[in-house]
């Protein structure tokens, strides 16, 4: 079974995100953004880990198609759409690994109208060969083709909105697993997220945790052999990721894994050894009743701190209200 990513984020203003600098910055090119005058070239990192691009639901360009979606959106903090990381399984040529986005965004596009442009990027060089991943920008107004119009509430909407972004995972998975079928290499894709899998599966749901994010610098020095902190941390992680795929794996061959995707009524214990190490630091005494008495300690010792101070004030406003009257009489 394939493992199957996809991650969805908006592209608000609020947090400084811009349609054009993220169409820049995927596509490796030079946008121009007319609302704030701004051109966004990221045309020195190279061309060398783009595989394929393309645009769905739009007659122009990927410039074009941010330019609009910046002059579309007139508040401070508007989204002006959504940006996506798709995951495609490294079996596909480049050829079928286009289709299989084109195919995904051409459903986003008859869903809901949107456009989108999307880039295919190659994994890097320091990284896993098989992290073939794509670019989505999604506009957040339905398009004509030529101009953005409405915008698609249904994405916006709090109960409406997760439920559209599931039903996206969804549809990615069953595209996904078509494709590995016609290429003469069936498998499900799972778009399970890894809390879900272990539910399934019985295993202790904090197994796997999320790795953090790294950011230019630490990136930098990774890439440059020079390991960080939050590197050795994110490798621990992904050590104990994959010795819980070797579990499910393990346990699907014996017959006792789930392999319906449903949670397990009873989840026996059954734990990596990473994850005993890690659950043996957290089972240890903690000193949260020595923090909380020395905070409330500290605490009281400010409020007669603040006492003493009221009173010293008060007794010198008195002072000088009597030494006044003196003067006066």
């Amino acid at each position: 079974m394939a493992i199957g990513f996809l991650r969805v984020s908006k592209i608000s203003r609020g947090t400084g995100a811009t349609a054009c600098a993220r169409m820049a910055y995927v596509l490796r090119s030079r946008v121009h953004d007319p609302r704030i005058a701004t051109t966004h070239d990221y045309r020195k990192k190279g061309t060398d880990d783009l595989l394929a691009s393309g645009i769905t639901g739009w007659n122009g360009d990927a410039e074009s198609l941010g330019q609009a979606m910046s002059l579309a959106e007139r508040r401070g903090d508007a989204c002006e759409g959504r940006s996506a990381i798709l995951a495609v399984p490294h079996e596909l040529t480049i050829k079928q690994s286009a289709a299989l986005v084109e195919n995904w965004c051409r459903h986003l596009n008859e869903r809901h109208g949107v456009a989108c442009a999307w880039v295919i990027h190659a994994p890097d060089e320091s990284g896993d060969e098989r992290n073939v991943h794509a670019h989505v920008i999604v506009t957040g107004r339905r398009s004509t083709g030529d101009a953005l119009g409405e915008k698609a509430r249904e994405l916006d909407d709090r109960k409406t909105g997760p439920a559209a972004i599931e039903a996206w995972r969804a549809a990615w998975g069953d595209l996904a697993g078509r494709a590995l079928e016609q290429a003469g290499k069936a498998q499900p894709v799972d778009m399970r997220s890894w809390k879900r899998r272990l539910e399934a599966e019985g295993l202790p749901k904090d197994l796997i945790e999320g790795e953090e994010h790294l950011g230019p610098a630490r990136s930098s020095a990774e890439r440059r052999g020079r390991k960080t902190a939050a590197g050795d941390r994110n490798r621990r992680k992904r050590r104990r990721r994959k010795e819980a795929g070797t579990l499910i794996a393990e346990r699907r061959k014996t017959g006792g894994g789930d392999k319906t995707g449903h949670p397990r009524t009873t989840a026996p214990v059954l734990k990596t050894a990473s994850h005993e190490k890690q659950t043996k630091k957290l089972s240890r005494p903690s000193n949260a009743p020595v923090r909380t008495a020395r905070l409330e300690k500290a605490v009281r010792k400010g409020r007669r701190l603040f006492d003493d101070m009221v009173d010293e004030a008060s007794e010198a406003v008195i002072e000088n209200a009597r030494s006044r009257g003196g003067e006066e009489r």
